[in-house]
């Protein structure tokens, strides 16, 4: 039975084909190849043309090859069209000789040939389709002689040399200007119809020459022209195109980019039509010559809306034939599908015994594949249980390795603290010139200093190399001197060379080249590779550091040494995160060459390690100029490279040991706010000879302290529990009542956006531990010295303190209050009953708080203010109008005038009528 319904299945089958081959009628159909030279907006609308035409008529099939100008590969394409036997070759050479041989083999092998647009050099052909365009350079000559009154210096963007339209179009346009002798070419060049050719032919020739008008031999190379003329501020340019696509030649015309353009028909549905004629032996012209019209704002509005028109109506066209397309297929397929319907029904019921046959065998085979299933759902879930136990292990994981990091992290500022306490001790008794009459002891306590900033330098190695590793390292880019930066870091090294009898030299030639780098990272770059070739190169040895510029944005810089060198199979090694040669690993950390790959790695820069001849190791950077991203600092000279803002400050301050000497005033104030009770007492040993000093172990009792007793400055630690530093700054800097005191952060985080944190936040100075006990004093003396020059400046201009004078060293809040404070006594001084009670009501203070801010910011007391702004008041009153003593006192507040001279003389020192005579 089952070979029955296989030979009845092929039988049906057979009589199926037959069917649907019988319904078929069959229709002859033509292959039409086109060779088209190259791809641009006007060809573009060519091959359009061509495949909606072609649309037009279903007996015909259109192949279209683009020769992207390249004239070699047009001729391989026009044969490979024709070893396809296409019915028909449609030809737009590329370059007229070269393509006249294959032309003429496809025409005498008995393919009709069509030759669009551009010519050849033979009538050997079926059929021309294009314009003249020997006559299109007549009439564009013959316009612009119109437009410009016969006069004006000509640029003349032709297209390629070898193309029949280039020429004609030049010779058209040179044979009308022989009428007019004032209307000349002034330079002809050549533009390949290309717009980046023609841009760059164009900018030579404006550079060279002043031109009046501009004739591009179609409309990109025009467009371009005129784009070129307006980056170089050209103006009054008559431009001319070829062209008039409604989309560009049209568009440029109507934007008043181009003052005319010549309709230049592409041809394409025209070929087509013609091409059909030929095939189907209906008469048809050789010659097909197009014609062409003038577009400038005369006629462009109208063009462009009939040929709108005319796309709508050819838009339709093409729904509705596609339309008809379709029902074609849709009747093909109906009557197809009542074919198989009657084929179907003669089959139905042998299918149905043949599935009854296979029904029980299917039923067995589910039940087998059930069981399957069922099997692979448990192992589907035992695994989906494994991966989840192996993602939270990972979770685990990471988890553990955060904390690691963040332990190390932390652990890493906590350093800084005894650090600080271990420095800062040091510093102070190094200072000391005492400490030169004991050497065993200096040179001990050198040993210390030397050792802690070894220590200094491994933590701040970890801290870069923990943000590097979570991604937020970023580079702080200066302009600087090249040869000044490594000079200094040589020198550093040089006491390190003598010590070991090494031959140690700097070599760069370039003295003055100037690069854009992140100074901070490269010197600990260049530091770490010159500690490394110390280390490792023996007595007597020698290292060598030498500059050179690759090329105008590139420096290679190397450092060579005489040490043991490095396996090779360890090369691509070394830069691996705590790899350590075996024989050197208690040598180091196993991060400093990893974190320098890093940092040359953000400069998008190069570190490769080579061997030196005839032993050791040469590590050289090739460093680029990022010049790319934005300058943070000007040009750095070598004292700016330097990290010595310490030195540099406390030389400034040519008393630095003689605090605050004048005994007539007390001791400023000043709160400590840290939490690290041994580094709270340092600085309370360090500052209370200068200074009176309260205390307090975080942010939230400071401002309680600051509430009861305000001070001169407040010092404080970054972190702290319960409100850290930035908090505590933030509430001083936004409370008009505390915003006019300096506030110092002094932190163990050295981050830049730490800092930039705790300055955007209102401190005036930002101090990273461990410091300099001296620079900590100059930096506290200024800012209280600072505060003084401000009180002074306000003293000495009661009358209008609030000026740009104090504008750079006055918060924001302080100034909007110096300005209300100003314009409510400017408002209410000739009142004689304004008091101090209707001062705080109207600025928004209690008494006692504008006792105290006014008192901290003029040293005078409310009373004392209203009545000094008053006497000011008067005594320009006395020098401007000369006027009645008595009128002027009681106009400026004053009830008595007698009280007013005896003020007038303790303020001035003179009676209100000498003040009148001067």
């Amino acid at each position: 039975m089952k070979n029955y319904l296989i030979s009845l299945f092929i039988i049906t089958t057979i009589l199926f084909s037959v069917l649907s081959g019988c319904n078929k009628q069959k229709k002859e159909t033509f292959h039409i190849g086109f060779s088209q030279c190259a791809s641009d907006v006007w060809r573009e609308t060519m091959n359009k043309e061509m495949v909606m035409t072609a649309a037009l008529y279903p007996d015909i099939q259109l192949t279209i090859l683009n020769a992207e100008e390249n004239t070699r590969r047009q001729e391989l394409q026009i044969q490979e069209l024709i070893n396809k036997n296409v019915d028909l070759l449609i030809i737009s050479p590329n370059e007229s000789g070269p393509i006249t041989s294959i032309a003429e083999e496809a025409f005498n092998q008995g393919i009709p040939t069509i030759i669009i647009d551009r010519e050849i050099n033979s009538d050997n052909y079926t059929a021309f389709v294009g314009a003249d365009n020997y006559q299109i350079g007549k009439d564009v000559a013959s316009y612009i002689a119109n437009m410009n009154n016969g006069r004006g210096e000509i640029l003349e963007i032709r297209g390629m040399e070898g193309s029949s339209p280039a020429k004609d179009r030049h010779s058209g346009f040179m044979e009308v200007l022989k009428n007019y002798p004032d209307l000349k070419i002034k330079k002809s060049t050549e533009g390949k119809w290309l717009p980046g050719i023609a841009a760059r032919k164009a900018e030579e020739a404006f550079k060279q020459q002043d031109f009046d008008i501009v004739f591009g031999h179609n409309d990109v190379m025009a467009q371009s022209a005129r784009r070129v003329a307006d980056s170089l501020s050209i103006k009054n340019l008559f431009v001319v195109g070829i062209d008039a696509l409604p989309n560009l030649g049209m568009e440029l015309v109507e934007q008043g980019v181009l003052q005319a353009s010549f309709i230049y028909p592409t041809g394409g549905k025209k070929a087509i039509e013609i091409a059909r004629d030929i095939l189907t032996r209906k008469a048809y012209q050789k010659q097909n010559i197009l014609g062409t019209s003038v577009v400038d704002s005369s006629n462009v509005t109208v063009l462009r809306l009939q040929m709108d028109q005319v796309m709508a109506f050819q838009d339709i066209l093409n729904r509705q034939t596609s339309r008809i397309k379709e029902q074609e297929v849709q009747f093909n397929d109906q009557r197809s599908l009542l074919n198989v319907a009657l084929i179907s029904l003669a089959l139905l019921v042998v299918l149905s015994l043949w599935l009854a046959y296979y029904y029980t065998m299917i039923r067995r085979r589910n039940a087998e594949l059930d069981h399957k299933n069922k099997a692979i759902e448990n192992q589907k879930e035992q695994l989906q249980n494994q991966n989840n136990q192996i993602r939270e292990m990972n979770k685990e994981v990471q988890r553990a390795t955060q904390a690691k990091l963040s332990f190390f992290t932390n652990i890493s500022h906590e350093f800084r603290t005894p650090l600080t306490l271990i420095q800062a001790p040091v510093n102070e008794i190094l200072s000391s010139q005492d400490i030169d009459k004991v050497p065993s002891v200096k040179n001990n306590l050198v040993l210390v200093r030397q050792n802690s900033d070894r220590l200094l330098r491994l933590i701040n190695q970890l801290m870069d190399f923990r943000k590097m590793d979570a991604g937020k390292l970023r580079l702080n880019i200066s302009k600087v001197n090249l040869h000044q930066l490594i000079e200094e870091i040589y020198n550093a090294f040089i006491p390190l060379a003598r010590q070991k009898n090494i031959d140690f030299s700097f070599d760069c030639p370039a003295k003055n080249r100037i690069i854009h780098l992140d100074v901070d990272k490269i010197d600990k770059v260049l530091f770490n590779i010159l500690s490394n070739a110390f280390k490792f190169t023996p007595q007597n040895g020698s290292i060598r550091i030498y500059v050179s510029p690759v090329d105008d944005t590139k420096t290679k810089i190397a450092v060579a040494d005489s040490g043991p060198g490095i396996p090779p199979e360890k090369k691509n090694k070394i830069f691996k995160p705590f790899y350590q040669q075996d024989e050197h690993r208690s040598a180091g950390t196993g991060i400093g060459l990893s974190l320098s790959k890093g940092f040359i790695d953000l400069h998008k820069g190069e570190i490769v390690v080579a061997d030196n001849t005839p032993s050791g190791s040469i590590f050289t950077i090739i460093l680029p100029d990022n010049k790319e991203l934005p300058a943070t600092n000007n040009l750095k000279t070598v004292t700016d490279i330097s990290p010595q803002p310490i030195i540099d400050e406390v030389k400034k301050d040519t008393n630095s040991d003689d605090f605050f000497t004048d005994t007539s005033h007390p001791k400023p104030s000043l709160l400590i706010v840290e939490d690290d009770e041994q580094l709270k007492s340092y600085l309370l040993q360090l500052l209370s000879s200068d200074y009176s000093i309260e205390t307090a172990s975080n942010g939230k009792i400071a401002l309680s302290l600051l509430e009861k007793k305000q001070a001169d400055l407040v010092l404080t630690d970054l972190m702290m529990p319960e409100m850290d530093g930035t908090e505590l700054t933030g509430h001083l800097k936004s409370n008009i009542e505390t915003s006019h005191i300096p506030v110092i952060m002094l932190t163990a985080k050295a981050g830049t956006e730490q800092k930039t944190e705790g300055i955007e936040t209102g401190a005036d100075a930002y101090i990273e531990k461990p410091f300099d006990p001296k620079y900590l004093k100059v930096r506290i003396k200024k800012l209280i010295e600072l505060r003084r020059t401000l009180r002074s400046h306000y003293q000495q201009n009661i009358g209008n303190f609030y000026s740009d004078e104090t504008n750079d060293h006055t918060s924001s809040i302080d100034r909007k209050f110096l300005s209300r404070l100003h314009s409510t006594l400017e408002e209410w001084y000739t009142n004689p009953d304004f008091s101090v009670e209707k001062m705080s009501e109207i600025v928004g203070l209690s008494r006692i708080h504008l006792y105290r801010k006014i008192k901290a910011l003029t040293n005078y007391t409310p009373s004392e203010y209203i009545s000094k702004f008053r006497l000011h008041k008067g005594m320009q009153r006395l020098k401007n109008e000369k006027g009645n003593i008595s009128g002027i006192a009681l106009d400026v507040g004053f009830t008595s005038p007698a009280y007013f001279t005896k003020r007038f003389r303790e303020e001035f020192g003179k009676t209100p009528s000498e003040a009148i005579e001067e």
